[in-house]
C-alpha cells in the first residue's frame, strides 16, 4: 500500500476544508494518508466520522510554521532562505512522523505550496534538503499589474522554479487560465484541480441564520460572507447598502473583520456605518465554521457578493453558489469573472463600482420574472467540475505513476 503525505502549516479558512477532502479522497482511493497541520485533533475527528472504514489508515501529525531564521548582524534572512528553511523543516517533520508509524511517504502533497516557493530559489537547492517525491497546489500563480491579468513570471529563478525538480510529479493549479502558460515554462506536468468545497446540508438552526431570517422579514438578502477585508470588496457593498436603503433588501456581512489595508478615512466610514446599525444591514464579525453553519448563511441569502478587488484567482465560494444554487456578483475578467459568465452563475461588475453593484443586485432580484435565457445558470455543470469525484480523478492522474 502506498503512503501519501499531505502538509499545510495553515488551518484557517479554506485550508482545513481542503485538508479534509484531500485526505478523504486519498483514503477512498486506497492510500495510507499522513496529514500534517497545526491542529491534528480537528482533522482526526472529521475523518473518523466521515471515513470510518479507512480511519485506521489515517495519521495526523502537528506541524507549525517554522520561525524565520535570524543571524547576528544580518538579522532576518531574505525570503529564499526562509522558504528553504520551510522545506528543511517539512522534511524533518515528515521523517520523524514516518519513524513513528513505520511508513515513509511515496509522495508528499503540499496543500498550499505557495509558502514553499520563492524567486531566486532553484530546485537544485531544494533537492538537497527535501528527498521525497512531491507535488503541490499553487494557489496564486499570477499577478495583477495596472488592472491587467499577467501570467507567471518567466526565468530560471522565477517564483515557480522549484517545479523543475526531478522529484516533482506535477504542479497543480486551481486557475485554468494560467495552466498552459505555466506548462510552457516547466518540464513537469501541470494539472488543473477542482475548487472543492464542503457540501454539507445547511444547519437551519444555526443562530446567525436565524438572526438573518428574523431581520429579513421577507426581504431579499445579499451576503458578503467569510473574512471581511478590503480585497473582498467590503467598501463597495457597504456603500451599496447605504445608497440602496430604499430598496427592499437586507445586506449581511458575516465573518471576521480585518482593518489592515484600509485607509484611515475608509475605516472611519466603515465604523460610522456599523455604529449607525442601519435597518437594512446585519453585521456578525465572528468566524463562521465551514460546513453546515457556513452553508446555512449561504442558504439564507438570495444573492452572494464576491466582487473581489485585485484578486485574479479562484474562489470556492463559486462552488458554494453552484451547490446551493445562489446567484453571485463578482468582478469582471480574471478567473472568477470568466467562470461566472461562462456558466451564467450571476452578474459581473467593475471592481469597486457601487452603481454597477446596485444594478447587478436589482437585475438578479428581478431574474425570476425575466424571460431572458442568457440569465439561466448552469449550476449543475459547475458543481460537477468542482466536485469531490473530480478531485479523486485528478489525484489518480498524479498518483498513477508511483
Amino acid at each position: 500500500m502506498k503512503t501519501i503525505a499531505l502538509i499545510d502549516t495553515h488551518q484557517g479558512g479554506h485550508h482545513l476544508t481542503y485538508l479534509r477532502f484531500f485526505s478523504k479522497s486519498l483514503l477512498e482511493l486506497g492510500y495510507r494518508v499522513m496529514t500534517f497541520c497545526p491542529d491534528p485533533p480537528e482533522l482526526d475527528e472529521w475523518i473518523a466520522y466521515n471515513c470510518p472504514k479507512q480511519a485506521q489508515l489515517f495519521h495526523a501529525f502537528e506541524v507549525q510554521e517554522p520561525e524565520p531564521s535570524r543571524f547576528p548582524i544580518i538579522g532576518r534572512l531574505p525570503q529564499p532562505f526562509t522558504v528553504l528553511e520551510r522545506w528543511r523543516h517539512a522534511a524533518a517533520t515528515i521523517q520523524s512522523a514516518s519513524s513513528k508509524i513505520g511508513h515513509s511517504p511515496d509522495l508528499v502533497f503540499f496543500a498550499w505550496i505557495d509558502s514553499y516557493l520563492s524567486h531566486y530559489l532553484t530546485h537544485h537547492i531544494v533537492d538537497l534538503v527535501f528527498p521525497y517525491s512531491w507535488s503541490g497546489l499553487y494557489f496564486q500563480p499570477c499577478l495583477q499589474v495596472n488592472g491587467r491579468f499577467l501570467p507567471v513570471r518567466s526565468g530560471i529563478i522565477g517564483h515557480y522554479a522549484v517545479f523543475q525538480s526531478s522529484h516533482c510529479r506535477a504542479a497543480a493549479l486551481l486557475n485554468e487560465d494560467v495552466a498552459e502558460e505555466l506548462q510552457s515554462k516547466i518540464r513537469n506536468p501541470v494539472i488543473t484541480f477542482p475548487d472543492v468545497t464542503d457540501e454539507s446540508a445547511p444547519d437551519i438552526n444555526f443562530s446567525v441564520a436565524k438572526q438573518i431570517r428574523e431581520k429579513a422579514k421577507g426581504r431579499k438578502v445579499i451576503g458578503l460572507l467569510g473574512s471581511l477585508n478590503k480585497r473582498k470588496g467590503l467598501m463597495t457593498l457597504l456603500e451599496a447598502s447605504q445608497q440602496a436603503n430604499a430598496e427592499d433588501w437586507l445586506f449581511v456581512f458575516a465573518g471576521p473583520f480585518f482593518e489592515q489595508g484600509f485607509l484611515p478615512q475608509e475605516l472611519m466610514r466603515i465604523q460610522s456605518i456599523i455604529k449607525a446599525d442601519p435597518s437594512n444591514c446585519l453585521f456578525h464579525f465572528e468566524s463562521v465554521p465551514d460546513g453546515p453553519p457556513f452553508n446555512a448563511l449561504i442558504n439564507e441569502c438570495d444573492i452572494l457578493f464576491a466582487a473581489y478587488e485585485g484578486f485574479p484567482y479562484s474562489s470556492n465560494l463559486l462552488t458554494k453558489a453552484a451547490v446551493l444554487k445562489k446567484p453571485i456578483v463578482v468582478s469582471k475578467a480574471f478567473c472568477m469573472g470568466k467562470r461566472v459568465e461562462k456558466f451564467k452563475l450571476g452578474v459581473t461588475i467593475s471592481e469597486g463600482n457601487v452603481s454597477e453593484c446596485i444594478e447587478a443586485i436589482r437585475s438578479l432580484c428581478q431574474q425570476p420574472k425575466s424571460n431572458n435565457h442568457q440569465l439561466q445558470p448552469n449550476y449543475d455543470e459547475y458543481k460537477r467540475l468542482h466536485s469531490s469525484e473530480e478531485l479523486s480523478n485528478v489525484f489518480h492522474t498524479i498518483l498513477e505513476s508511483l
